[in-house]
């Protein structure tokens, strides 16, 4: 469990990210849930609770397309004993495939030879000895992953997380040197050059639709309070009134993990 505050921008939070209990969300019965586009580029973290555009003309999810707001609402997936709900956020840097290899793919030093990786061809078209820089020891104090972030404090964004190492999908076995190769995608702008795009589960929300939630900017809400989403899709007070897309607080709560939250009715 998270011990802070972990979201970037919902200060209604206590600890970790925002989190979703749906009460009577209309997809779940209409199925209009949708789960087809990536991120766009811009879009590094989201959470439960915030809104999106779907902007299928663009071919991405963001904040900025036409079109109503809809609810991110992803699959909880949490790894380890001590995490919850509350841990879970959809982060980018978690999305990014991974090759590990003994051999030194796509290497060229003394000591691996001249190796093409699979199938013949370079990794990301490195051909010398830069290639070390994507090399890690298994069990080192620092571990370098695909994205160019380490697990040393301070080196890169760690949403709480760089206590511990995210990506790890290796034993401890014979590969003491495994190589990382990440596996660009230049031609998906969506991917920012990075590997895996991250394609968050989307729910269209109609008036009446109630659910539970702590992912509000704004630190504190009053009962009877309308919120609409700001320019990062966090519901919020400020420009509710005259929005045209508005969400009452319809009353003060709680979720699972005791941490303060709010029932949130669709009105307009």
């Amino acid at each position: 469990m998270a011990f802070t505050r972990l979201s970037p921008e919902a200060q209604f939070v206590t600890l970790g990210f925002g989190q979703v209990e749906p009460n009577h969300l209309s997809a779940q019965r209409t199925a209009e849930i949708y789960a087809q586009l990536p991120v766009a580029a811009s879009i590094d973290i989201l959470e439960n609770g915030q809104f999106v555009k779907y902007d299928y003309a663009n071919g991405e999810v963001n904040f900025t397309g036409p079109g109503e707001w809809m609810l991110v609402f992803n699959e909880v997936k949490v790894y380890r004993d001590h995490e919850t709900d509350q841990d879970f956020a959809m982060i980018r840097r978690d999305y990014n495939g991974r090759v590990y290899s003994p051999v030194g793919v796509g290497g060229a030093s003394a000591d691996w030879g001249s190796a093409q990786g699979i199938n013949g061809t370079k990794i990301n078209g490195f051909a010398s000895s830069a290639d070390w820089d994507m090399m890690k020891a298994i069990q080192s104090q620092v571990e370098i992953y695909g994205d160019g972030h380490s697990n040393a404090p301070g080196v890169a964004p760690d949403y709480g997380r760089n206590h511990y190492p995210i990506g790890n999908s290796y034993e401890v076995e014979k590969l003491n040197v495994p190589q990382m190769a990440e596996y660009a995608q230049p031609n998906r702008p969506n991917g920012n050059g990075k590997a895996g795009l991250m394609v968050p589960r989307v729910f269209k929300t109609h008036e009446g639709d109630i659910f539970t939630t702590n992912t509000i900017a704004d630190a504190t809400v009053t009962l009877g309070s309308v919120l609409t989403p700001n320019a990062h899709g966090y519901l919020s007070a400020t420009g509710a009134s005259n929005a045209a897309f508005q969400w009452q607080v319809v009353k003060i709560y709680n979720l699972g993990d005791m941490q303060k939250a709010v029932k949130v009715m669709r009105i307009k």
